[in-house]
């Protein structure tokens, strides 16, 4: 057996074993969710099949978007990649996320490892991966939008799958009186060109995830608030796309950022948020992710 079937078979044994003891107990998690984690995992098998290139091409929608070079269609970018060398291997897994209440949008998020045995006599390099999902018309689900941020060492994620805490969240029965998604991800971008710890105060779900490149993701509103008071203000930063689910929960927005003087921005990008709405029509951020321009 070569030394990727040994180490597939070692994996598949391993996630199953690990998913028999730790998954997460007695909230059943609704069908739409489970169908889109399913989804995940079998994308993340068909990489170790055909390769990441060419899974991402089966699991991406037609419109998903990309940022590579800027952005644009993702499938034509991911296209233009070469070909992944034969002894690379992309393992990932969900371990965190959720779904709207009317089953067509959701996000996952979870560890990556990245494992050539030529390279760094086979030790992993680590990330962080974030995708948003969308059911399509065949009722199948595929990635709209999609992350990898690498990290100082493997990401902390729960044992099992976690879901989102939904306690509070909109379920349409009262009379709507507040912004559409697109006006609160505005609202929010100019808090932040001038602080943003008070940009996002009041703003965030109580498990919000920031995910940032070379960082370990930083979970949990409180821990956000301190390390946001680190951070300095944007220098520009405009919402350019907003989509929400049917049942007016959950949604995403992306738009472009810059940080440093506007004349020679030290850092340049695109940002991607996640929302949940509560109960009373506010839309507070679950994940907020940059992604910076090569």
């Amino acid at each position: 057996m070569s030394w990727p079937s040994r180490l597939f078979a070692f994996l598949t044994l391993t996630i199953l074993a690990t998913a028999t003891l730790t998954a997460q107990p007695p909230r059943k998690l609704p069908e739409a969710l489970t169908q889109m984690i399913d989804a995940e995992r079998a994308f993340a098998a068909r990489a170790l099949v055909v390769g990441w290139k060419q899974a991402f091409l089966e699991y991406f929608a037609d419109d998903a978007v990309g940022f590579e070079g800027g952005p644009g269609l993702a499938k034509e970018q991911i296209r233009k990649n070469p070909d992944p060398p034969s002894d690379l291997l992309l393992l990932w897994e969900p371990r965190y996320g959720d779904v709207a209440a009317s089953g067509d949008l959701g996000y996952l998020t979870g560890p990556v490892r990245n494992i050539r045995k030529s390279r760094d006599n086979g030790r992993p390099r680590h990330s962080t991966y974030a995708s948003i999902w969308k059911r399509q018309r065949d009722g199948s689900f595929k990635v709209v939008m999609d992350f990898g941020l690498g990290t100082p060492g493997p990401a902390s994620f729960a044992p099992g799958f976690t879901r989102a805490p939904v306690g509070n969240r909109f379920s349409g029965d009262y009379d709507e009186t507040t912004p559409p998604l697109s006006a609160a991800d505005g609202v929010l971008n100019s808090g932040l060109r001038t602080h943003q710890a008070d940009g996002y105060r009041g703003r965030l779900a109580s498990g919000v995830r920031f995910l940032r490149p070379n960082a370990a993701p930083v979970v949990g509103a409180r821990a956000a608030l301190r390390w946001l008071a680190t951070q300095r203000p944007y220098s520009a930063i405009d919402a350019r796309f907003a989509e929400s689910a049917r049942s007016g929960d959950l949604g995403y927005t992306w738009g472009s950022y810059a940080t440093g003087p506007a004349q020679k921005p030290t850092q340049q990008g695109f940002y991607v948020r996640v929302w949940q709405r509560e109960r009373n029509g506010q839309w507070n951020v679950v994940m907020d992710v940059l992604q910076p321009s090569e």
